[in-house]
């Protein structure tokens, strides 16, 4: 179901997590990290604990979300489905938000963005996987294509 396309934006761009409450208002997240095993069409988002704080409240296991993520060239792709766990992040994952971060500060910096405020977004503890089963995967790059399932 995730194809080595979408595979590609989610490694190498960046993310927003989205839910819903019970009564249907909207929560977001934007990860500092996401992982995908295409074998079992399994997404981790890295998060950080304070920072998305209200998000976290919303989700529990079998909670629906939605990731949309997104590279500099204007590729992206909504990937829909269910929490299967919310667990420490490992080494492998730290290991992904740190290169991440890494080629954030590379580009920020070719904008003559300062590492310093780079760091207020960035440089956070990456404390929380949030671990989803995706379920559906649309095209959300700009085109005729636009919303449509893959």
């Amino acid at each position: 179901m995730i194809s080595d396309q979408v595979y590609n934006v989610l490694t190498n761009g960046i993310g927003h997590i989205g839910c819903t409450s019970s009564s249907l208002r909207p929560f977001h997240a934007d990860p500092l990290g996401i992982c995908c095993d295409q074998a079992t069409n399994t997404i981790v988002c890295c998060l950080n604990k304070k920072t998305n704080k209200l998000f976290l409240e919303h989700l529990e296991i079998g909670s629906r979300v939605s990731l949309f993520a997104a590279v500099i060239s204007h590729e992206a792709y909504n990937l829909k489905g269910a929490i299967t766990e919310l667990r420490d992040v490992n080494d492998d994952e730290s290991q992904v938000c740190d290169d991440l971060r890494k080629k954030m500060y590379d580009f920020y910096g070719e904008l003559g963005i300062p590492k310093n405020l780079a760091d207020r977004y960035w440089l956070k503890p990456i404390d929380i996987a949030v671990v989803f089963s995706v379920d559906k995967v649309f095209v959300q790059t700009p085109g005729p294509d636009a919303g449509k399932e893959i």
